[in-house]
């Protein structure tokens, strides 16, 4: 497989992936657009562009080559190096450098390099599946109101128009007229029970309370109860509260990773290797292509891992970040 086969792989899912020698390739989100003139609807997608001051090598190109290829990382370095002269050899003598389903990049006469994306090819995992929608131009067409004529039918319509009866109100209305009325006589038959109720009849005399002590056996019980009602939600809640702060402090999704292989002992022996070297190693699951991934260690925020890999890679070692 050629290495912009890779690289067009590797931009689904990372922002940036360098080639050294010749520079980065980032990915930036775009949201959906609608052009004015030809009625397209485009989904969203990631805008490719190139920097040519990337030069720094991180690894990434050249650990996914191996992994893919079952190589070793110098292999796959020297494969990219080749590849690297070629597009450098066609920009020198063809003046433009084609890469399949990434873009095209060009060179002017000061030896400037541009990029041009190939916008066929959506990098964005969100949008799978979505496809640029075409839709006609609505063509509205504009109703010229006449007035003299409108204003002549209106004051026809004025005049013909005759007092009616609007038997819909009248229907609801009349009702509502002899419920009142049947109210306001039946109101001296109300029973005392419900004039009086909740003695809000100012005019009946309400019973006098009578006030019955409680023993000292009930007091205990009912302070009993209270205090037992009282205490459990608090421990549910500090129980609850622990929970989510153990889960906020165990979630660790930036590892940095060692290798890929596609044998399970193979990444355990690995894994036993690093651990005895002092690193917090472990299997971190399989990619899409069903490898084994294994990390020097797992860390719960960007920083400390990037501080880590600056570690590692000063003692001589490679490794290469995944957010997970």
């Amino acid at each position: 497989m050629k290495v912009e086969a890779y690289i067009s792989e590797l931009l689904y899912r990372h922002d940036c992936v360098i080639v050294p020698g010749l520079g980065g390739f980032i990915t930036n989100y775009r949201s959906a657009q609608i052009h004015p003139v030809s009625h397209t609807l485009r989904p969203p997608s990631k805008s490719i562009s190139f920097n040519v001051q990337l030069q720094s090598n991180d690894g990434l190109l050249a650990n996914y080559i191996s992994a893919c290829e079952s190589v070793s990382f110098a292999t796959a370095q020297t494969k990219i190096e080749h590849f690297v002269n070629t597009i450098q050899n066609d920009l020198e003598h063809k003046k433009e450098a084609k890469l399949a389903k990434i873009g095209v990049l060009s060179c002017d006469l000061n030896g400037k390099i541009s990029f041009e994306p190939d916008y066929s090819i959506n990098y964005l995992q969100d949008a799978f599946g979505l496809e640029t929608i075409q839709s006609p131009a609505i063509l509205r067409k504009s109703k010229v109101v006449n007035l003299p004529k409108q204003v002549a039918r209106g004051a026809k319509s004025i005049k013909t128009q005759k007092p009616s009866i609007n038997w819909k109100v009248a229907a609801v209305i009349l009702p509502l007229i002899g419920l009142s009325t049947y109210v306001s006589f039946q109101r001296e038959a109300v029973s005392d029970a419900y004039a009086n109720y909740a003695y809000l009849n100012p005019f009946k005399e309400k019973p006098a309370a009578i006030y019955t002590p409680r023993s000292i056996e009930e007091i205990a019980e009912r302070s009993i109860v209270i205090e037992k009602v009282a205490e459990t939600p608090k421990v549910e809640a500090t129980v609850k509260t622990e929970a989510i702060a153990e889960t906020k402090i165990t979630a660790k999704h930036f590892h940095l990773v060692a290798g890929c292989f596609s044998s399970k002992q193979n990444a355990d022996n690995l894994v036993q290797k690093l651990q005895s070297e002092g690193f917090k190693s472990s299997v971190i699951g399989q990619n899409e292509k069903g490898l084994f991934r294994v990390s020097f260690d797992s860390f719960s925020s960007r920083e400390l891992a990037l501080a880590q890999m600056q570690s590692i890679k000063t003692s001589g070692r490679s490794t290469w970040l995944l957010k997970q």
